[in-house]
C-alpha cells in the first residue's frame, strides 16, 4: 500500500490541489481551473493544505473533517496564512449544516477512502451543490491499496473485501461510477493514474450534478 497520505498537516497550503502522490498542477488546471468567487467545500480537509490554498486562490472555502487534530492543524495553516476558511467538525456524510444548492465545487482528496458508504455520503454531495456544479475526487487505487507494501507487483489483498485495509475502504471504479449514477451525477472524467510504481496509484473522477 502507497505511504502517501494527503492528511498529514503541512506548514504550507498548496498552490494547486494534489490529487495524488507524484500528481502535479496539470490535473488541477484540467479538473478545477479558476475558482475566484466559487464557493467550494474541502470535504475531509486533513491538514488543511487543499482548502487554504484554494482560499488563496479566490474561492470560498467551507472544509470539514471529522478529526479535532486534523482541524486544529488547518486552521493554524489558515490563521498562520492570514486566510479565511469556515472549518466544520464533522463526517463526510454529516452536510445538514449546509443548505441545499449552495456550493459550485466539492473537492475530496483520498479521504473518501475513510467511508464505507459512498452513497450516503454522495447524497448529501449531490444536495448541497448547485445544479450543474461539480464534484472532483480521488482515491487510493485499489491496485495499490491491495498490494504487498514490500513487493507492489503482488497483489496480497482481493479488492473485492468489504473490510477496510488499515483505515482505508476499497473503492474500485465500478463502484465509484455506480454511486454516482445512483446519487445522479453524471461522470465527466475518470483517470487512473501511476505514481513511478507498477500499479496506478490515484483513481481520480470528476462528475457532474444532474438534476435540481
Amino acid at each position: 500500500m502507497s505511504t502517501y497520505d494527503p492528511r498529514t498537516p503541512t506548514q504550507r497550503p498548496l498552490s494547486h490541489v494534489e490529487f495524488g502522490p507524484g500528481l502535479g498542477d496539470e490535473l488541477d488546471r484540467r479538473l478545477i481551473g479558476d475558482v475566484r468567487g466559487k464557493r467550494v467545500l474541502d470535504l475531509g480537509c486533513g491538514g488543511g493544505h487543499t482548502g487554504v490554498g484554494l482560499a488563496m486562490r479566490g474561492a470560498r472555502v467551507v472544509a470539514t473533517d471529522p478529526d479535532p487534530g486534523q482541524l486544529f492543524a488547518a486552521r493554524a495553516l489558515a490563521t498562520n496564512n492570514d486566510i479565511r476558511v469556515e472549518f466544520h467538525e464533522a463526517n463526510p456524510a454529516e452536510l445538514a449544516f449546509i443548505r441545499a444548492d449552495q456550493i459550485d465545487l466539492v473537492v475530496s482528496v483520498w479521504s473518501l477512502s475513510l467511508s464505507d458508504d459512498l452513497d450516503r455520503v454522495l447524497r448529501q454531495v449531490h444536495r448541497v451543490l448547485r445544479a450543474g456544479g461539480h464534484l472532483v475526487l480521488s482515491l487510493p487505487h485499489p491496485a495499490t491499496l491491495c498490494a504487498d507494501p514490500v513487493d507492489p507487483s503482488r497483489t496480497v489483498t482481493s479488492w473485492r473485501t468489504s473490510d477496510p485495509i488499515g483505515e482505508r475502504y476499497v473503492h474500485t471504479a465500478e463502484d465509484v461510477v455506480t454511486a454516482l449514477s445512483r446519487t445522479n451525477f453524471a461522470v465527466d472524467m475518470l483517470l487512473e493514474r501511476h505514481a513511478g510504481g507498477p500499479m496506478p496509484a490515484s483513481l481520480v473522477v470528476r462528475a457532474r450534478k444532474l438534476g435540481i
